[in-house]
C-alpha cells in the first residue's frame, strides 16, 4: 500500500508479509502445505509417526501400541527428545518432491514425510517454516484438551473405557456440577466472565472464555471430592496451575523451561492414571 516516508518526503509501496501466524489447524495446514492431522506424519513440529486408530484417523501417542503389525516400529517416544523438524527439513523434502519424476512418486514422498510442497510464502526468505506457526494456547487447551478431559471423566470419549472406571464422575454428580456452574455466574462480576451455562446439559454453548474461567477458577472448587480417588482431582488442578503460569503478563526463560518440564510430567502422570502404561 502507498505509504508516506517522512524522512524523504516521498511515497513508497509498503509490503507486509505474514511472518508469524496463529490459527486453527486447517488454516495452518494450508499455509505450510502439509498433510496435517489426517496424515501418517501429522505433526508440523516433529517427525513422529502416527498410528492408525478407528477408521482412517491417525494418532501420535508417546507410547505406541505394542501389537503393531511391524515389530520393528518405534513404540515409544521420549518427550524430552522428540525428532523435531527444522526449516531445512521442509526445504529438503520439497526439493525431493519437485525432482520426483512422477505424480505417484511425489505423493509417496508427501505421504512418508507429511509435507506436500513448498509454501507459497517461500519467496519470503526470512520465514522459518519450523517455528513460524507456534502451537496456540487457545485451540490446544480450550478447544481440545479440556473438553476431551471432560468427555473422559463422563465416559463419553470415543467409547474409551465406557464401563465403571475410577476416573469417571457419576452422572448424577455431573448433573449437580452443571447446576452449580450455572448458578455461580450470578455472583461473579462480568469483568471476569460474561456467561456460564450448565456444563452438563448446555456444554455446546460454552465459549473459550467460559472454558478458561470454568477450568482454571471453578473446577478446583466444583470437582473437589467428586472423583472416587483424590489423585484425579490433583492431576486436574496441576493442569490449571500450569495454565495460570502461561497467562502471566511477563514470563522468564526459566519459567518457560519449568512449564515445559511440568507439562511433560503432567502428560506422563495422565498415562499412568488412566492405565495407558
Amino acid at each position: 500500500m502507498p505509504t508516506f516516508d517522512a524522512t524523504t518526503k516521498s511515497v513508497f509501496d509498503l509490503h507486509a508479509y505474514n511472518l508469524f501466524k496463529l490459527g486453527d489447524i486447517v488454516a495452518i495446514e494450508k499455509f505450510l502445505k502439509i498433510k496435517g492431522y489426517n496424515g501418517i506424519y501429522p505433526c508440523r513440529s516433529c517427525k513422529i509417526k502416527g498410528v492408525c486408530g478407528t477408521g482412517r484417523t491417525y494418532y501420535v501417542p508417546i507410547h505406541q501400541p505394542r501389537d503393531l503389525a511391524n515389530a520393528d516400529e518405534h513404540v515409544e517416544w521420549d518427550p524430552h527428545n522428540l525428532p523435531l523438524r527444522g526449516h531445512q527439513d521442509f526445504i529438503a523434502v520439497t526439493k525431493q518432491i519437485s525432482e520426483a519424476p512422477t505424480k505417484a512418486k511425489k505423493e509417496q514422498i508427501a505421504k512418508q514425510t507429511g509435507i506436500k510442497g513448498l509454501p507459497s510464502t517461500s519467496r519470503v526468505l526470512s520465514l522459518d517454516y519450523a517455528c513460524c506457526l507456534p502451537w496456540e494456547w487457545f485451540h490446544l487447551l480450550l478447544e481440545n484438551i479440556i473438553p476431551n478431559l471432560i468427555n473422559l471423566w463422563t465416559g463419553q470419549f470415543k467409547g474409551l473405557d465406557a464401563g465403571d472406571v475410577p476416573y469417571h464422575i457419576q452422572p448424577h454428580i455431573w448433573q449437580e456440577i452443571g447446576r452449580e456452574t450455572a448458578a455461580a455466574v450470578q455472583d461473579i462480576p462480568a469483568s471476569f466472565v460474561h456467561v456460564l451455562n450448565n456444563i452438563a446439559s448446555n456444554r455446546s454453548l460454552f465459549t473459550t472464555e467460559s472454558w478458561c474461567f470454568w477450568f482454571v477458577h471453578l473446577a478446583p472448587i466444583l470437582l473437589e471430592n467428586r472423583f472416587i480417588k483424590r489423585k484425579y482431582y490433583d492431576h486436574m488442578c496441576e493442569l490449571g496451575n500450569i495454565m495460570k503460569m502461561t497467562l502471566h503478563f511477563e514470563i522468564t526463560k526459566d519459567e518457560v523451561d519449568n512449564i515445559e518440564v511440568r507439562l511433560m510430567q503432567w502428560m506422563n502422570n495422565y498415562k499412568k492414571l488412566v492405565n495407558f502404561v
